[in-house]
Formats: C-alpha cells, structure tokens, sequence
C-alpha cells in the first residue's frame, strides 16, 4: 500500500493558487480556494482521495455554476 500526504502550509497554499487560476481561466468561475490536506492512498490497484478544502465564492458565482450544471 502507498501513501502521500500534502499537508504543509506552504505546499497546499501553492496547490490552492493553481486550483483558483485554472478555474478562473478555464471554467470561468472566481471561487476562492484553500486547499487545508489532501491523503492519498493506493491498494490492490486502487486509488482512495481524501481531500479537505475550503471554497469561498459569491451568491452569483454560486448560482452561475448550479445553472451551468443543470441545477437552476
């Protein structure tokens, strides 16, 4: 079994500023991000994600994305 553990302030801020701006450029959305830990785990060929994350985002933004995904 493998593991990885992304849990450092320094390293999860980084991840948390890739997310926002490839939401940003490539959906459209402006959410921000903070990404607090992600776990990873692979056994028997499958992979098990854990993620803890913070997303902070305008009434509008909110509303644009439920309408884009068909939840209106």
């Amino acid at each position: 079994m493998d593991e990885m553990n992304i849990v450092s302030k320094f390293t999860t801020m980084m991840i948390s500023r890739i997310v926002r701006k490839v939401l940003r450029k490539k959906l459209g959305y402006d959410v921000g991000i903070r990404l607090n830990e992600i776990k990873t785990t692979i056994a028997d060929g499958k992979t098990h994600i854990h993620m803890d994350i913070d997303a902070e985002l305008s009434k509008e933004e909110l509303l644009k994305i439920l309408k884009n995904v068909g939840l209106d």
